[in-house]
């Protein structure tokens, strides 16, 4: 028996197949929309989780058209999914923000507010 052809046909589909299989490539940095769909939270809840060191701070960004973006680098989505993760576990984001600290460290969070002293409190004595 002979071997079955090819026809014109099953190649296009083969070779149609062989290209879809190509990913898009991946953007190096995620804004703020990114971060909005990774969580599903607000803009402000985002600040907020940037501000309790959850997050790594942004880079503010403007390409002097559409205003200043806030700019992070893909493993604040490695961030976000870790956020969601131990959320669903049962973590209080204080807890979180300790994990956070001890799985990537602090060097690319904002730093630590320094302790402000009391209202009417005399520095000077």
């Amino acid at each position: 028996m002979a071997a079955k052809k090819t026809t014109k046909k099953v190649a296009k589909k083969v070779a149609k197949k062989a290209t879809r299989k190509a990913a898009p490539p991946r953007s190096p940095f995620v804004y703020m929309a990114d971060m909005v769909k990774a969580l599903g939270v607000s803009r402000m809840t985002i600040h907020k989780y940037v501000l309790m060191r959850l997050l790594p701070a942004p880079v503010m960004v403007s390409d002097g058209k559409s205003g200043v973006r806030c700019r992070w680098t893909p493993i604040a989505l490695d961030h976000a999914a870790y956020i969601v993760e131990q959320q669903e576990v049962g973590h209080t984001l204080a807890e979180i923000s300790g994990m956070i600290a001890a799985r990537w460290g602090t060097l690319d969070k904002l730093p630590p507010k320094a302790p402000t002293s009391e209202p009417g409190a005399d520095s000077s004595a």
